[in-house]
């Protein structure tokens, strides 16, 4: 399939890597009418429009390969779990400050030899409390937009910390246990970023933004479940364990297409599935005793996402409550 563009040119390389990730059938089925529209709307552009058209092109490619659009069950499933990990993530960093505030020294910041070299220690810190709560702010406003871009901005905080541990801990056990407090907000962002935003654009409800605070008083719960990260809960596997099987559970709600439960445990999921298996691991022994259970949420994931796989057809749009 070759389409002219401009006189002379051919479709642009980048413009067919990104129709490259649309299923095969798809592309044999839409192909000429991506492209068509594609050099519709890039014929007046420049190259930063035409580079904005290729990014949208690919990321719907992708969305349709991993069956988060809002017609299948997963995107809707993660369009209802969106705003709760929204609320979640900001009641787990409010909760977090109020402990560190009230304690009587600043056992929390990492030492450094500078103030340089403590500045991505504070962002981190400091990040992990306000960009959350700006999420939060934005879905009880329904300001969808400036939601999408805080949730990137709370997985690059998650990511920040990801690499401070990496960078500053001396070992494998350290850089585990430091990076367990901020991958909830590195996958937290990351789950809002993928939700359908076209299910998202909706006016929210008393019940919705009920829902969402009552996610952070749950985001805080989990969190002093967890005692804060304390090395003193390691040894308790139960917990952790728990902590994770649960919100696994409820995703089994989604076999019955009841989405709301399900949605809850997707919810929590990011707040608990690191440090869980931190304590698990800890608990057993061993990273090698931790591959069954490995291999057991292997399989549990791949049982659901082929039930989150199914195409409903409508992408209707539910409520919360």
């Amino acid at each position: 399939m070759t389409i002219q563009f401009f006189p002379g040119s051919a479709d642009p390389v980048a413009f067919r890597a990104a129709l490259r990730l649309y299923p095969a059938r798809y592309r044999r089925e839409r192909g000429d009418e991506l492209s068509a529209v594609f050099a519709d709307s890039t014929a007046e552009g420049g190259r930063l429009a035409t580079a904005r058209e290729v990014f949208d092109l690919g990321a719907y490619g992708l969305r349709m390969r991993t069956g988060l659009t809002a017609s299948s069950t997963a995107g809707r499933l993660f369009a209802l779990a969106a705003p709760l990990v929204a609320g979640a993530i900001a009641g787990l960093g409010l909760t977090r400050f109020l402990h560190d505030f009230s304690m009587p020294v600043d056992w929390w910041m990492w030492e450094a030899p500078d103030r340089v070299q403590q500045l991505p220690a504070y962002a981190l810190y400091y990040g992990q409390l306000l960009v959350p709560l700006l999420l939060v702010g934005a879905v009880l406003a329904g300001r969808w937009r400036l939601a999408r871009t805080a949730a990137l901005a709370v997985a690059a905080v998650g990511a920040l910390g990801v690499a401070l541990a990496v960078l500053v801990q001396p070992d494998f056990w350290l850089v585990f246990n430091k990076s367990c407090e901020a991958t909830p907000q590195l996958f937290a962002g990351l789950l809002f970023a993928l939700a359908p935003q076209e299910l998202l654009r909706r006016r929210q409800t008393r019940s919705d933004r009920a829902l969402v605070l009552a996610a952070a008083a749950g985001g805080g719960l989990v969190l002093v479940a967890q005692d804060f990260y304390s090395s003193w809960v390691l040894m308790d596997g139960r917990t952790g364990a728990a902590l994770v099987l649960v919100p696994l559970l409820a995703l089994l709600f989604v076999a019955r297409d009841r989405l709301v439960p399900a949605a809850m445990g997707l919810a929590v999921l990011p707040l608990t599935l690191t440090f869980s298996l931190f304590q698990v691991w800890q608990s057993i022994g061993g990273v090698w005793r931790l591959l069954p259970v490995v291999g057991l949420a292997l399989v549990a994931t791949m049982v659901a996402g082929g039930l989150l796989h199914r195409d409903t057809g409508t992408g209707g749009r539910r409520s919360l409550a």
